[in-house]
């Protein structure tokens, strides 16, 4: 796992992997899924989303991590918070274009829910790991 965190770590891998991650996202929220074959597990895309967004947090709090220099102990949160706000923000502006611009997706607010879960997600796991992440990047 520290040798992936390295690779994540990265700045200019870090950031094609971030955007290339959230193009994909907003491309399989906007192309019909008919035909493909139907997960037999209830809520499963509330379990897709929760854990999409969940990894969309982390590529882009690593992007922010890789590319600050702040040589702090403590974690700055309103970056943190910031990135967390705009990937919820994301995942609602997909949820209105499902909307306005598809025949075959509808908004759907369970969705938001499961996104802003992931989103939830993945800050926990962030404040957890952060200390570790530093050790890394110190090691750099």
């Amino acid at each position: 796992m520290p040798k992936l965190i390295k690779k994540l770590l990265d700045p200019k891998l870090g950031l094609v992997l971030a955007v290339i991650y959230t193009l994909a996202l907003l491309l399989l929220s906007l192309i019909s899924l008919q035909g493909l074959p139907q997960a037999e597990v209830e809520n499963a895309d509330k379990i897709f989303h929760t854990l999409a967004y969940a990894g969309l947090t982390f590529l882009w709090y690593l992007q922010y991590f890789s590319r600050s220099t702040r040589n702090k102990k403590r974690l700055k949160k309103k970056p943190l918070l910031l990135i967390c706000l705009a990937i919820v923000l994301f995942g609602i502006f997909i949820e209105v274009l499902q909307e306005s611009i598809t025949a075959y997706r509808t908004f759907d607010v369970w969705d938001i829910t499961a996104n802003f879960l992931g989103t939830l997600l993945a800050l926990m796991v962030i404040l957890a790991l952060e200390p570790k992440l530093e050790k890394v990047k110190k090691k750099l």
